[in-house]
């Protein structure tokens, strides 16, 4: 009888070994986003429509005639129901300062695609770290039926307690091209607050 509960007190000890490793794989929580608005779903705008604002929450023009989210008109988003084009009317650029602590390292993501049926000479964003010019991306939308999303990251630093974010169409100036969708800015894992 002693025997059958040291087998009955191994086949527990056997079951909590293989749970735990389950939890211990468990993702870390998420990083709080401090871009605001950065799937550009405020304002709303109609489903299979385009809107040009002069200004939306959260982002400014940095140069352009406007800010266009677009709703599933020639593609669907990265995240969410909408997105924006960098080159509406003409080529525009937009801006937003974000809260960051000096000296800590994040992650600025950026979700970019060209606008189907368009060279990659129409495609090309300009991203900008506190007004520095911090990566360059074009890409090709001939043959493209839909939007075709590609993540870009970019391991950054921050000298003062709010940071300027640019992104900007640097391709031809003839309204149309450049999509970008689902911006980010979270702390570098491994660099947290104290």
């Amino acid at each position: 009888m002693p025997r059958a509960r040291l087998l009955l007190g191994a086949a527990s000890a056997a079951v909590a070994l293989t749970v735990a490793p389950a939890s211990a794989t468990a993702a870390p929580p998420p990083l709080r986003n401090v871009v605001v608005n950065g799937s550009f779903e405020r304002p709303l705008v109609a489903v299979r429509s385009s809107h040009p604002f002069p200004a939306i929450p959260g982002w400014r023009l940095a140069f352009g005639p406007d800010i266009e989210i677009q709703n599933h008109v020639v593609g669907g988003p990265a995240r969410g129901r909408q997105f924006v084009e960098l080159d509406s009317d003409a080529s525009s650029g937009i801006w937003q300062k974000v809260p960051t602590q000096p000296g800590r390292l994040y992650r600025l993501q950026v979700f970019f695609s060209p606008r189907p049926g368009t060279s990659a000479s129409e495609n090309i964003l300009v991203v900008h770290w506190r007004r520095f010019v911090i990566g360059t991306i074009s890409a090709n939308g001939i043959g493209l039926r839909n939007t075709s999303w590609t993540m870009y990251a970019f391991k950054v630093r921050a000298i003062r307690t709010s940071t300027r974010i640019e992104l900007a169409d640097g391709g031809i100036s003839d309204s149309v091209g450049t999509f970008v969708d689902a911006v980010s800015l979270t702390p570098w894992r491994g660099h947290l607050w104290p």
